[in-house]
């Protein structure tokens, strides 16, 4: 809090009138990022479409805000902000037919894999969009990673993320029948 009072120009203590506490102000953070989602409507269009836009969105959205990531990445299931948007997943998944259960592992797991992949991204992958040069790969390294090391692009990233995002849908479907 004083960290942010200084940048602020205010002393910490003027914080709390706003937010009692740190972690309220943390959780109002969340539920101002979330809130950039685009939540899906269950049944507007196929279960699969809705999930890929939502998982689509939320990886853009982590990318817009990268230094966010490792907040979103221990958010709480009970932090206010965050139940609107896991609410929505769980709705399109209990419309397309998934139980309760099923709906929330895939919840935590697609979360998981979304921010995971992210923070990779933002912390690989845009070394070279900032200009820095990711450090060399340790002697004995597979071959065909020091090949691509250098030459992850844009078009990479987005290209393995709908790929992992693929074999996501497909175990889902399977799953499903």
């Amino acid at each position: 809090m004083r960290h942010l009072g200084a940048a602020l120009g205010v002393e910490a203590m003027s914080l709390y009138r706003h937010f009692p506490s740190k972690t309220a102000l943390l959780g109002a953070v969340v539920g101002r990022l979330l809130a950039e989602l685009l939540l899906p409507v269950p049944g507007s269009a196929p279960w699969q479409a809705l999930f890929r836009a939502l998982a689509r969105d939320y990886r853009q959205l982590l990318l817009r805000h990268p230094n966010a990531i490792p907040l979103l990445a221990t958010l709480q299931l009970s932090n206010p902000g965050a139940l609107g948007a896991a609410g929505a997943v769980m709705a399109l998944l209990r419309n397309a037919g998934f139980d309760a259960r099923t709906s929330f592992y895939v919840l935590a797991t697609v979360e998981s894999y979304v921010i995971g992949f992210a923070y990779w991204e933002a912390g690989t992958a845009g070394q070279r969009a900032d200009g820095r040069q990711r450090p060399p790969l340790p002697p004995g390294a597979d071959p065909y990673l020091v090949e691509h090391w250098n030459e992850v692009s844009e078009q990479d990233c987005d290209a393995a993320f709908e790929f992992g995002l693929d074999v996501f849908v497909a175990g889902l479907e399977r799953a499903h029948t």
